[in-house]
């Protein structure tokens, strides 16, 4: 029996099996958008702080829902070669066995296997890649051209979370830099050019996010990533000279920390990570808030 992939039509995406992470772009983006500190509680900087969270979600979060998320080829790999071909007229002027008639069979098959496998098992998923790339496009447009240079960067992200996905490694750093680091360098370019600091701590922040995903998975290495990431933003947050904003995330990152010794008495490492977010989403609120 064949495995449909799921279509996603553009909505906005809860994510509700894993909790917090349907928020954690437009979160990024709105902690993007105050460490900017270009951004104003007026009409035209909240109808450009809606398009942003459009792209960041709509667009770039439903391509790698489905781009990444979704294992095509297994998926579509029982269908080929295709049931029967397609039954379309012989070209005319052509002998069995020609190379023309050859390419018209090949045709053929494709055409059956786009009508039997594909279109029925993918076809939905198609039409949401083709709305999220339109979205995409138009919605760029209507935002500064510095944000168009992100799009590069989503496209390289496809492509390298893809080639993971294909080799039976789960792509989470890349889901990480997705959800969290495009989301927040684009709330800060569409309302400032782009400063170090605020890079620095985006860059943290995806460090941290990652090796959340990894501890809900029970993966090794996620604690140092977890609390290394926010470490180094406590780092970034003295050196601009924000001491008591530093020691805030300080404590926010302890408060994570007194969570972590359950996973030695065997606690569930879903559990740790769905009670880390609080914390973690605070902590990225106080550092955009600490950015001079």
């Amino acid at each position: 029996m064949e495995t449909l992939i799921p279509g996603r039509l553009i909505w906005l995406q809860g994510r509700l099996a894993r909790p917090y992470w349907g928020l954690l772009s437009i979160w990024a983006v709105l902690c993007g958008a105050l460490a900017s500190h270009g951004f104003r509680w007026n009409g035209e900087d909240l109808l450009a702080l809606a398009l942003v969270l459009l792209l960041v979600d709509l667009g770039w979060g439903n391509l790698w829902d489905l781009m990444v998320g979704i294992d095509w080829f297994s998926a579509l790999r029982g269908g080929w070669p295709p049931r029967r071909p397609a039954s379309t007229p012989r070209l005319p002027y052509t002998q069995p066995d020609s190379p023309a008639w050859r390419v018209w069979r090949r045709i053929n098959h494709l055409a059956g296997w786009w009508r039997d496998t594909f279109w029925p098992t993918a076809g939905a998923a198609l039409l949401g890649v083709l709305v999220a790339v339109l979205l995409t496009v138009v919605i760029s447009f209507l935002l500064p051209a510095s944000l168009r240079r992100l799009n590069a960067a989503v496209v390289a992200l496809l492509g390298l979370g893809a080639v993971q996905r294909r080799w039976g490694r789960g792509p989470l750093a890349g889901e990480a830099f997705a959800q969290v680091g495009l989301g927040w360098l684009a709330g800060h370019l569409a309302f400032a050019g782009m400063a170090l600091p605020s890079f620095l701590v985006a860059l943290g922040f995806v460090i941290a996010i990652w090796g959340s995903l990894r501890l809900a998975q029970g993966r090794s290495g996620a604690l140092a990533l977890l609390d290394g990431g926010q470490a180094a933003v406590v780092v970034v947050l003295v050196a601009v000279r924000q001491p008591l904003l530093a020691g805030a995330v300080g404590a926010l990152i302890l408060g994570q920390v007194a969570l972590q010794p359950a996973l030695h008495h065997g606690a569930d490492p879903a559990g740790v990570f769905r009670r880390t977010w609080p914390w973690l989403m605070t902590a990225m609120l106080v550092a955009a808030l600490a950015l001079p």
